[in-house]
């Protein structure tokens, strides 16, 4: 049995170590030492143990494959620094899109991408969040991660080697900087690059092991940024529902869509002789409290503490909170998994269907919901769960589940509607007993039973969120202080620095 996940106290600082991968592209550095260099830094991290993210130039992808699998092997991560990363004036608004998408086209699976030098605009945040991207790394001076647009997150740039490459400042300058800066900033993302490196690679390998080893004496919180951008996407939502909690659950009680999944899911356990279930992102448990009269055991499994406080005591009910993904259950040890209203806000919904196979027996049976993708797409405004919600299609939803094991897709709820009356809600439910050709359900459930046992490619562990306390000042301020820092520059110089002082822009 997997010990249960222990209360930590959160860190004081979270960091991520980047490399900004561009070989060449932008100077006359040599390749062979700029490769050199890329074994260099991750021979470095592994030594210390750390993990980091290596935002490589897109075309490098296709031309040097070998490059991006030491990467791999190494288990850190990939992301994008643009597709060709144009030289000076080339680098114009026109671009970002473009070389967005040319990077989409070399890979589907990379999460999150930086642009060079830091430019972005409206236009580049649009087309990231549309083409599945999840995070933009680049210099903006916040002090935390946070939504910049629907629900793409944000990880800001502290500083990279560019100023000690141009001279500014020393080596032991930057690194003072730097530590004055761990001690009294929540986040700091830090990046060398390949290039940079390749001009005099003894001293900046010493620089930036100093670096590691501030970091590493400080305590920090160490993370990638997707694994920085996933929890902060967890703490908010976590946030949010702890807020609401019993509004939340009262509220979606009376719902349709419940009611079906309630008699769908008894039916399941009722096949089954006292089940051990576990409802994983159970919310207050609405799901699963009904079958306590038919169940051995239920774990409530949820990452905000305030749905976990709102499941009440009985004793066939486990509180259980933690994550979804990593949920500390026994191995093979439950009959009926149940997971509603949750895959649609994972970073990564692999990471599901490996921990349902996990807790699961072979041959136990896997209840999933999934918001179907219909003809409109949904916004991804207001509300974190709302920003982050993704919708699913049939064959995103077979895909899927292929590696947990054979099972059945239905459609709940053709109208958006809620049913009025009895005979409203009849009339529902033989629409999903014969749904009319070309029309497409709210929900999809997936009934399913577990076959396949075997692990997605692996992923690094799972990061609870009591790990880190994030602040959430409101999006205004965040635009607020976007727009003074975009036309700082035209105001006198005495003003500007007046400025940055008082609103640390």
């Amino acid at each position: 049995m997997r010990k249960k996940i222990q209360k930590q106290q959160p860190a004081s600082s979270m960091v991520t170590f980047y490399h900004d991968i561009e070989q060449n592209i932008d100077s006359h550095a040599d390749i062979t030492k700029c490769r050199q260099m890329v074994k260099e830094f991750l021979a470095l991290e592994k030594k210390y143990g750390i993990p980091a993210t290596y935002n490589v130039v897109g075309k490098l992808f296709k031309e040097q494959p070998d490059l991006i699998e030491w990467i791999l092997q190494s288990g850190q991560e990939v992301a994008f620094h643009s597709f060709n990363h144009q030289s000076g004036d080339e680098w114009r608004p026109e671009c970002y899109s473009d070389e967005i998408k040319l990077c989409r086209e070399v890979s589907p699976d990379v999460y999150g991408y930086r642009s060079p030098r830091s430019k972005w605009d409206d236009n580049t945040l649009k087309t990231l969040w549309e083409d599945g991207f999840l995070w933009s790394a680049e210099g903006d001076g916040h002090k935390e991660p946070y939504f910049i647009y629907k629900g793409l997150v944000r990880l800001p740039i502290y500083a990279d080697d560019w100023s000690i490459y141009m001279g500014d400042l020393s080596i032991d300058e930057w690194i003072k900087q730097f530590s004055y800066e761990l001690k009294t900033k929540s986040y700091l993302a830090i990046g060398f690059h390949d290039t940079v490196a390749s001009f005099n690679p003894e001293k900046m390998l010493k620089a930036w092991e100093r670096v590691v080893q501030n970091v590493v004496n400080n305590k920090s919180l160490i993370v990638t940024f997707s694994a920085a951008a996933d929890l902060y996407r967890r703490a908010a939502v976590a946030r949010y529902y702890t807020i609401n909690a019993k509004g939340w659950n009262r509220g979606t009680t009376s719902l349709y869509r419940s009611k079906r999944f309630k008699e769908m899911i008894r039916v399941e356990a009722e096949k089954l002789n006292l089940p051990v279930i576990a409802d994983l992102g159970s919310g207050g448990g609405v799901l699963s409290r009904p079958l306590k009269d038919i169940a051995s055991k239920i774990y409530c499994v949820d990452n905000s503490p305030g749905m976990v406080k709102d499941i009440g005591s009985d004793s066939c009910i486990q509180k259980w909170q933690g994550e979804v993904t990593d949920s500390n259950l026994p191995d093979n040890s439950c009959d009926l998994i149940i997971c509603a209203r949750i895959v649609e806000y994972l970073f990564c919904q692999n990471r599901l269907a490996d921990e349902i196979k996990r807790i699961g027996k072979v041959g136990a049976t896997f209840f999933v919901t999934f918001p179907a993708l219909r003809e409109t797409p949904p916004l991804n405004e207001g509300n974190a769960p709302n920003r982050i919600r993704k919708h699913f299609t049939p064959d995103m939803i077979m895909k899927w589940s292929e590696q947990i094991g054979p099972g059945r897709l239905i459609g709940i709820q053709y109208e958006t509607s809620e049913p009025n009356d009895f005979g409203e809600e009849q009339r529902y439910r033989e629409i999903e007993n014969s749904p009319p050709p070309g029309i497409l359900p709210t929900n999809w459930v997936f009934i399913g039973t577990i076959q396949n046992k075997e692990k997605s490619k692996s992923h690094r562990e799972i990061i609870p969120i009591s790990a880190f306390n994030f602040s959430f000042p409101s999006e205004r301020y965040y635009r607020f202080k976007q727009f003074l820092k975009n036309y700082m520059r035209w105001v006198p110089n005495p003003i500007r620095k007046f400025g940055k002082h008082i609103l640390f822009i």
